[in-house]
């Protein structure tokens, strides 16, 4: 993915933001797990600043994702329907119910 210095500020924001809801974080508790100040994720989410490397490395971290991760492009084209299907529910599952959903999954293993 290629991505103009325009829009990447717009990209990180919404990236932030959808990680956050996904992970049922506020944007106060990111601050506080990612060591970075209120006032600088306001401005970063605001689009008004671009957060250097180490910033987004703290950022991500906190959201226990890596850079990597944190701009890879979903690829779901070599999943089956039923894997897209189950990759669709388990993006919008807060923390607490993947782990729950996990649980559940190395129960059926054993």
């Amino acid at each position: 993915m290629r991505y103009s210095y325009l829009h990447i500020e717009k990209y990180i924001a919404d990236k932030i933001t959808s990680l956050c809801e996904k992970r049922d974080i506020s944007k106060y508790r990111l601050s506080q797990l990612s060591g970075i100040s209120q006032s600088s994720l306001g401005r970063i989410m605001a689009q008004e600043n671009l957060p250097s490397l180490i910033t987004l490395e703290k950022i991500c971290t906190a959201l226990g994702v890596t850079l990597s991760q944190f701009f890879q492009e979903d690829n779901l084209e070599n999943l089956t329907e039923k894997q897209k299907e189950v990759l669709g529910i388990w993006k919008n599952l807060s923390t607490n119910e993947q782990e729950t959903v996990m649980s559940m999954l190395r129960g059926l293993r054993k």
